[in-house]
Order: C-alpha cells, then sequence, then structure tokens
C-alpha cells in the first residue's frame, strides 16, 4: 500500500455510518419558491416583536429556508431568544405549559443555527423540557398530569435536535414518552386525539395523529441504538451509526409494538388525509401539515394511502397565502405562516440531512494533523479543518482517488460525498462497476470508500461484492461493508461480523449474508434472477 495514498486519504477520518434505509429522501429545492419568499418578507416584519416562543419559531422557518446568520431579522430573532439565558439557565418567557413549547422551538431554532456554538444553551433548554417530564412520560399544561399531545409532540422535537447537537438526552426520556404516547393512542382507530382523557371533548385529527406517529418515530429512532437482540428489524428503524457504542440501557418497550402503533397511526391517515377544512385536519391545517411533513421524513414516506402528501398540501398552501405573504388559521398570523414555510421548505428532511452529513464526517482532517501540502484547499468548519468538494464530474474524482501520486485526494473524496448528499444514489448508481473494481485495489481506505459507496448506490446487486469485502484484512474495511449490507437489508443488528473480528468470524458472517441473500434475490447457474421470481423492492424491503 502506498504510504503517500495513506497520508492522502486515510487521515480524513471518514466515519462511515449506517441510516437504515438505501438513501434519505432528496431535499427538494424549495427554498426559492415564491410562496416562500413572500412568506419570508412577512416574517421579517415580525422579527423581534412576538413572544420568545413565535420569535424562535420565526428563526427556524428563515434557518430551514437558508437564511444565513448576519441577516438582520434572524439575527433580531436570535438575539432575543439568547436573551432568555441566564447564568447556563433557560427561564422561559410564558409559564403554565406554553414554557414547553416556547423551549421546544428555542432547541430546534438553535440546534438549526450552530449546534457546536450554541452547545450550552441547547443543553440548557434542553435540560428544561427533560425537567418538565411527567411520571407518565408524558408532558401537560401544570394544571393537568394526563398528558397533551400537542404539548408533548414539541417536548419531544426539542430534545431530538438537542441529542443529535450532542447534548446527552438519557434514553428513558425517549422510552417513557414512547410508552405514554402508545397508551393515549385510540386503541380501535389507531389515531391520536388532543387529550385522550377528554376524548368526549376533542375528537381524532390529522394534527394529533401526526403528532404521534412522529414522536413514536423520533423515540424509535433514538432508542435503536440501545437495542440488544434481534426485534429491531423494522423498516421504520434507522441502524446504529459507527461513532462508538452506546451506553447500556435496556429497552423494555418491544420494537414490535412500537412498529405497531406508528403502523396503525399511518393507517388512518392514509384513509383521513386532507387538507380541507373539515374538523377532521384540526383547528390549524398549516399545524397539521407541518406534522404531516415530519413524519413523511422520518418514514421515508411519499405517500399517505394513495395521496402525495407533499403536492397536495403544496398546492393547498400556495392557494391559501394571502396577499400580504402570511398564512392564518387558529393561533395567529405568525405561526401558521412559519408552519405554511417549514412545510414548503421540508424542514424535517433537512434536519435528517443535517444528521447525515455530521455522522459522515465527510472529508474532515481532526485537529488539523496531516494537513496536505496544498492549503489553499481547506477551511475551517466547527473547528475542524475541512477540505473543499471537488467540483466537475464524479468520473475525474474517482481518478484522483485511484491514483497514488494525486495531492488532493481529500478534496476529490469530500467532492464525492457532497455529490451524493445532493443527488442522493444517482450519483453513485452509474459507477459500481469501478466501485467493484477498487473493492480489490491494495490500499485498504481505498476499499473503504468503494464499500461505503457501493451500499449507498441503493441497489441489491452490489450485495455480493460487500459480502466478499466482509472477509478483508483490514478492519475498517469490514466495518464499512458489514454497515453496508445492514444498510441494504434494513437489519439494524445485522448478521455480524462483530467488530473487532477474527478471519474465522468474518468467515463465518459472509455465509450468514450469502444465505440472506439467496432467500431475497434466488438466482440460476448463470447469475440471472430465477424466472417467475418477483424482484424485491428497496424502498419497501417486499417483493412486487
Amino acid at each position: 500500500m502506498s504510504s503517500r495514498r495513506r497520508f492522502r486519504v486515510g487521515r480524513l477520518a471518514l466515519v462511515l455510518a449506517i441510516w437504515g434505509v438505501s438513501a434519505p429522501p432528496p431535499v427538494l429545492a424549495q427554498a426559492n419558491h415564491p410562496a416562500v419568499q413572500k412568506g419570508l418578507q412577512f416574517l421579517r416584519g415580525k422579527a423581534g416583536a412576538e413572544q420568545i416562543g413565535e420569535t424562535a419559531l420565526v428563526a427556524l422557518a428563515m434557518l430551514k429556508s437558508d437564511v444565513a446568520p448576519g441577516d438582520p431579522s434572524l439575527d433580531a430573532c436570535i438575539a432575543k431568544i439568547r436573551g432568555r439565558f441566564t447564568s447556563g439557565v433557560y427561564k422561559p418567557e410564558r409559564s403554565g405549559g406554553q414554557d414547553v413549547y416556547e423551549a421546544g422551538v428555542v432547541c430546534l431554532a438553535l440546534a438549526n443555527l450552530d449546534a457546536e456554538a450554541r452547545r450550552g444553551e441547547i443543553t440548557a433548554a434542553a435540560q428544561f423540557l427533560m425537567g418538565r417530564q411527567n411520571a407518565n412520560g408524558s408532558w401537560d399544561y401544570t394544571q393537568r398530569t394526563q398528558g397533551d399531545t400537542s404539548i408533548s409532540q414539541y417536548a419531544v422535537l426539542g430534545p431530538w435536535e438537542a441529542e443529535n447537537a450532542g447534548v446527552n438526552v438519557p434514553p428513558q426520556v425517549w422510552e417513557r414518552a414512547a410508552q405514554w404516547y402508545m397508551s393515549s393512542q385510540n386503541s380501535t382507530t389507531g389515531s391520536w386525539n388532543y387529550h385522550r382523557d377528554e376524548a368526549m371533548q376533542y375528537p381524532e385529527t390529522i394534527s394529533m395523529t401526526s403528532a404521534g406517529v412522529g414522536s413514536l418515530l423520533i423515540c424509535q429512532r433514538q432508542l435503536a441504538k440501545y437495542r440488544r437482540g434481534g426485534d429491531t428489524t423494522s423498516v421504520l428503524l434507522k441502524t446504529l451509526s459507527a461513532e462508538g457504542q452506546a451506553p447500556k440501557y435496556k429497552v423494555e418497550t418491544p420494537a414490535a409494538k412500537l412498529d405497531q402503533a406508528i403502523k396503525r397511526g399511518l393507517s388512518w391517515l392514509g384513509a383521513n388525509f386532507t387538507t380541507s377544512s373539515s374538523p377532521v385536519i384540526g383547528p390549524s391545517a398549516y399545524y397539521a401539515l407541518y406534522g404531516v411533513e415530519r413524519l413523511g421524513a422520518l418514514a421515508d414516506k411519499e405517500t399517505l394511502g394513495k395521496t402525495d402528501w407533499f403536492e397536495t398540501g403544496r398546492q393547498f398552501i400556495v392557494s391559501t397565502q394571502r396577499d400580504n405573504g402570511s398564512w392564518d388559521s387558529t393561533h395567529g398570523e405568525t405561526v401558521n405562516s412559519a408552519w405554511a414555510i417549514l412545510f414548503l421548505t421540508k424542514s424535517t428532511a433537512k434536519s435528517l440531512r443535517r444528521i447525515e452529513i455530521k455522522r459522515l464526517g465527510a472529508g474532515t482532517l481532526l485537529g488539523g494533523r496531516y494537513l496536505p501540502k496544498d492549503l489553499s484547499n481547506l477551511t475551517v468548519a466547527g473547528g475542524r479543518v475541512v477540505s473543499r468538494p471537488m467540483s466537475g464530474a464524479v468520473e475525474g474524482m474517482l481518478a484522483v482517488l485511484e491514483d497514488p501520486r494525486a495531492e488532493n485526494a481529500s478534496s476529490a473524496l469530500a467532492g464525492l460525498v457532497a455529490r451524493y448528499r445532493t443527488e442522493g444514489p444517482a450519483a453513485l448508481k452509474p459507477h459500481k462497476d469501478r466501485f467493484r473494481k477498487m473493492l480489490a485495489d491494495r490500499d485498504p481506505d481505498l476499499r473503504k470508500i468503494a464499500a461505503w459507496s457501493l451500499a449507498r448506490t441503493g441497489d441489491l446487486d452490489v450485495v455480493p461484492a460487500l459480502i466478499d469485502a466482509l472477509v478483508d484484512r483490514d478492519e475498517s474495511v469490514v466495518q464499512a461493508a458489514r454497515e453496508g449490507l445492514q444498510l441494504l437489508s434494513r437489519k439494524i443488528v445485522g448478521l455480524g461480523p462483530a467488530s473487532p473480528s477474527t478471519p474465522e468470524q468474518r468467515t463465518e458472517a459472509a455465509a450468514r449474508w450469502r444465505e440472506w441473500y439467496a432467500t431475497i434475490r434466488p438466482l440460476d447457474t448463470e447469475g440471472q434472477i430465477v424466472a417467475g421470481e418477483k424482484k424485491p423492492d428497496v424502498s419497501t424491503g417486499e417483493r412486487r
């Protein structure tokens, strides 16, 4: 192996993380939509003039619309939010239950602004929220303890963004919240209402069912890393990352039970989804649609039932925008306008992509060590030295990575990952044969990149190559291949091998993966799919 190449590529500390689906859904470029820009103009007039909760929601809508820090309106919102922190403690402006909403959106805004720089403030707001969780796992108004579906939704959202920003959230928070949401689900229909203990007063709605499903998806995602055993193979789960082992914690709630609650909620939404003003959507259609966008991203669903939820919601939002750029319904113009913009910009999908980018650690040189000679190609982000992504065709990036004499391998690797982030599997699929050849390269770093890339094509025909890579002599290549197989198979635990592993363990794991592959893609002696067999659908894990 070329020591020069290891100098160029091996020190990039590329974190090969697993997501549990073939690729996150592409984030549509909606920030420049005329309705969004017109809505932003309305919100700029509200910046800093509202109470903290509304101000944080305005800031979040701006950030999801790609308004950059330094914008006077955004800075006015952030300055007002930061005024609620004193000596490392978050002091809400409101009380009685409204403070939970407030702290939740404050977490969301700060985590989407700059998670590294605002870590202390995010931690303080998250600690406030965790301290308000009831014994039954819910959050509610101070005069109640039974649980409020809407308040609990924002109390889950805040710590979720906080934990993704590096804040420690005890797993008990997620499990207790999940248990409460399951207990408050309608046992017959699978839907949720505002207060389960007041079912006669509050009907089942799209807004509250979206809150229930979305919150369970978040809890399920955050608990996944603590699970041990073989019952966590749901397609709704995201698999473990390679960032290290989670602290020991035994999740008592069966994964199958969580999965079933989520599926029942999605089924109800599929049968009842509408954007009309009928009571089923809830007091505000924009609040409901923001919840639908969240579960659509978390569950990786483009439809509810047979309805394209995004296109239906988009048409409704665009058609109901007022002349001044706002949207109005229950709770007023400011929050409804923010919710409408958060839907149009696919705000949760953006959060998920940010999480993926963080786990990929694309192109980072930690601590500034092993810098390439050409320092003009480097920048600093979040305290890390980062190579600027190479532009141009993917073929050019691969040529650089394959050339042991090239000095700009870090830029090529950053460019490859950046292209995947923007285009998804389509950027990698045309180069599958080349990645297969790279798996035989003498350089283990190049083999690791090849395994990572093959898995993210989302195609099952790359499985044999990844299985062969399980017996690689380099542990990091084995790990990348195993995680790639977990990604494609949606097996959160997988079939091994463990890390680190012995050659015997790697051989045994490869045999198990081949047995699995034979069950989903039987081949004849010519290597073709057997006639009459249905091709597995990678998007669902089912045959079609």
